[in-house]
């Protein structure tokens, strides 16, 4: 059978806690492999998720998210919830997560049934050469072991469960 989700991770690890998304990824690729689900690390560039996708229903993306809430603030965020969220920069070299998805859906109309699932680590720290806080570093083990309770649910056959993040980041997702 073949997996149902795309666990993607997005970030840098060479930029202190814009590495969270990959240091999830590590956690979970060192736990038994989920039949449901794939794991890849899509590097620092959102808009090339559709190079990794292989049909899977479900994408469920783990990055650093910044929101202004504390430090290691898990932000969670649903289908809808994510592509509901504007775009707040003005640039087109920094898209948020939400406006790369909305390109890619509109680039890439295979896509339109796929259902996105966000996990997101608010960071303290987005500097070269710093490695992760402490708040985010603590934070990791949490997305991972949620996203591992989730995959072993079968939480991948339904509609995400959370509609809503922890704190209010609808305004200033990153």
């Amino acid at each position: 059978m073949s997996a149902r989700v795309l666990v993607i991770a997005f970030g840098n690890p060479l930029v202190g806690d814009d590495g969270a998304g990959p240091a999830v990824l590590r956690q979970l690729t060192d736990q038994p492999p989920h039949a449901c689900a794939r794991f890849e690390d899509g590097g620092t560039d959102v808009l090339s998720l559709p190079t990794w996708w292989q049909g899977e229903g479900e994408i469920w993306i783990i990055d650093a998210l910044r929101a202004g809430a504390e430090p290691g603030t898990i932000h969670r965020l649903d289908h809808d919830a994510i592509l509901s969220l504007p775009q707040t920069t003005a640039s087109l070299h920094h898209l948020s997560i939400p406006e790369c998805l909305r390109w890619i859906l509109h680039a890439f109309p295979e896509m339109r049934a796929v259902r996105f699932r966000l996990w997101g680590i608010e960071p303290a720290l987005v500097s070269t050469g710093c490695g992760l806080s402490e708040p985010v570093a603590d934070a990791i083990g949490q997305v991972a072991s949620e996203l591992c309770s989730a995959l072993s649910a079968g939480s991948a056959a339904r509609e995400g469960s959370s509609t809503a993040d922890d704190n209010d980041s609808s305004d200033r997702l990153s």
